[in-house]
């Protein structure tokens, strides 16, 4: 019996060890999950009712000069579905179809109930979700729908100087033209919403609250001019089609202050929404004007006239002997080089001016070699050849200037130089360097913006000198020279009536790894209107024009766009025009 007594006794103090340890046990749980993992549980627990919503900023819009939109964001909604809260797909797929003008079964098998991410419906690239839908499908309460606010580019104007504005990529982000290089003034920053979620992670909209409110991006006002653009697209279009060109390029600037007032590239391409990049036509959306360079042609002569002038060293009444060749020895045992003129002919005794008017290889070469390689070289650094000008489009090129210092370099390259061969630039510097000759010798450093408009205010971009290249009487005569180029009898039919222009043409052959191309040449044509207070420097090129010369092909469409052009700003007739 005392045995019976001592092992209940025993039982009785294990079962309650047991439950004391339990105890124990429960006591330390709850002490870990209360307490020392108190903020772990807390977390889970409000990530299981709380959801983070992204809500982009707005991207910044682009405007021409006159306040014209040419590219805005709009918001648009895109309908998606959490396949695991539509509780009823056949009863939504029903009240959606008539909505979204889908069919039924399409919007079914979007569906899946045992997917817990959110499918899209309808995208917003399209046409999206009207406002008057959206309002149906809220009011409607179909679980499991969410309504997605999302940007789309628009673009007011149609496709409106695309390689200048560019495009985005369906991530929002800049992938070309100023969309690209002005990514952080139009991009601005996204914001932040939490909203609470009921136990089947529906949303409960009256709970929502502004973590983070977005900065919307800065908004950009350049100096295109919308009216010039449209103009100068218009009249290469026509060009290029007319002359059987593979392509070419006008630029407007205004050269007293650098601006871009107008820029066309041929060929191009169409700006959409959403943008398709399609394989091979990435040279189309590229600025050409600066991330392309070529031989210019005869249109340098305006910068060798430029230095040999400001040194003193020739007036525009100098006399030169133009015997229609010249030769260079390149070295010991090389046979000579021979330069001679674009008409084979010799044009005996001419003033510099009439070196112009010929556009005389010969007589240019021999201008330079009295010049010297020292400061020719250093007159092509003071025009901007051989450096980016700094304007605000990406890719740009520094361009390709062989100098004295550099491997390889001959006399023969300070002669070709002089009349724009074997000397590579692009279409910007050479216009810059001309529009220096009409803003009385000051070269300004191009651009293409007037206004940066930020949240906390506007910006403006000044006009920015970047230095005097040539004194004001240097520029006067030179500009004087162009006119008589431009007033020339072989010109005549292309003169803007009423008004002085200064002028030079460009023919240069496309070079090639063999040499250069014959019959292939980029026909050029630069201006001053009018001459003598330049409110406008154009540059007119033309790629491989079934008619090779600038004088040519270039001339007429010059004249109009000067001629429309000189009306829509109101130029006046000159005073002494003949």
């Amino acid at each position: 019996m005392p045995n019976a007594s001592g092992s209940f006794h025993r039982r009785m103090a294990l079962l309650g060890a047991l439950f004391l340890g339990c105890t124990v046990l429960l006591v330390y749980r709850l002490y870990t999950f209360q307490w020392l993992e108190r903020d772990k549980y807390t977390e889970a627990a409000s990530e299981a009712h709380q959801r983070k919503i992204d809500v982009p900023a707005r991207r910044g819009s682009i405007y021409d000069a006159n306040g014209n939109p040419l590219a805005l964001t709009i918001q648009l909604d895109a309908l998606t579905v959490i396949g695991k809260n539509a509780t009823r797909p056949e009863v939504t797929a029903q009240a959606l179809a008539p909505l979204l003008e889908m069919s039924p079964a399409d919007i079914t098998a979007k569906i899946n109930p045992d997917r817990g991410d959110p499918v899209t419906i309808k995208d917003h690239l399209a046409a999206g979700v009207s406002d008057a839908i959206a309002a149906e499908i809220e009011r409607s309460q179909l679980r499991g729908l969410d309504l997605v606010p999302r940007p789309v580019r628009q673009y007011p104007e149609g496709s409106i100087a695309p390689q200048i504005l560019g495009f985005i990529g369906t991530d929002r982000d800049g992938l070309a033209g100023l969309e690209y290089s002005e990514e952080d003034e139009l991009k601005g920053a996204s914001g932040q919403i939490e909203t609470e979620t009921d136990i089947t992670r529906q949303e409960l909209i009256l709970a929502r609250r502004v973590v983070n409110p977005p900065r919307d991006g800065s908004d950009l006002v350049l100096t295109l001019d919308r009216y010039v653009q449209r103009t100068v697209e218009r009249e290469l279009a026509e060009a290029v089609r007319a002359n059987k060109a593979s392509g070419g390029l006008i630029m407007v600037m205004d050269p007293a202050t650098g601006a871009i007032l107008g820029i066309a590239s041929s060929p191009t391409y169409t700006i959409s929404d959403p943008m398709v990049v399609n394989s091979g036509e990435e040279m189309f959306q590229k600025a050409v004007a600066v991330t392309n360079q070529y031989e210019p042609g005869s249109v340098m002569k305006l910068v060798t006239m430029s230095a040999a002038i400001e040194l003193g060293i020739v007036t525009p009444s100098t006399i030169i002997n133009d015997n229609g060749i010249i030769s260079f020895q390149n070295g010991t045992g090389k046979p000579p080089t021979t330069i001679k003129n674009w008409d084979l002919r010799a044009n005996g005794p001419i003033s510099i001016t009439e070196v112009l008017i010929r556009s005389s290889n010969v007589a240019t070469a021999q201008v330079a070699q009295r010049v010297g390689k020292a400061e020719l070289y250093k007159y092509l650094s003071l025009f901007g050849f051989g450096q980016r000008t700094g304007i605000e489009l990406p890719g740009e090129v520094p361009g390709t200037v062989r100098t004295p210092n550099d491997p390889g370099w001959s006399v023969v390259d300070l002669a070709t130089n002089a009349f724009g061969q074997g000397i590579a630039v692009t279409p910007l510097q050479m216009l810059n360097a001309i529009a220096a000759i009409g803003n009385d010798g000051i070269l300004m450093k191009p651009t293409i913006l007037k206004e940066i408009d930020r949240p906390d205010g506007p910006v403006i971009v000044e006009p920015k000198q970047v230095r005097r290249v040539i004194s004001s009487e240097t520029a006067r005569q030179v500009r004087e020279m162009m006119v008589a180029v431009d007033e020339q009898p072989a010109l005549l039919a292309q003169r803007i009536p009423g008004i002085r222009v200064g002028a030079k043409t460009g023919t240069a052959d496309f070079p090639t790894n063999l040499g250069y191309t014959s019959g292939k040449t980029f026909a050029s044509m630069v201006a001053l209107i009018p001459a003598d207070k330049a409110r406008l420097a154009i540059l007119v090129r033309l790629d491989a024009p079934e008619a090779i010369y600038g004088g040519t092909v270039a001339a007429p469409v010059l004249k109009r766009v000067g001629s429309e052009l000189a009306t829509y700003y109101r130029i006046p007739a000159s005073g002494d025009s003949r």
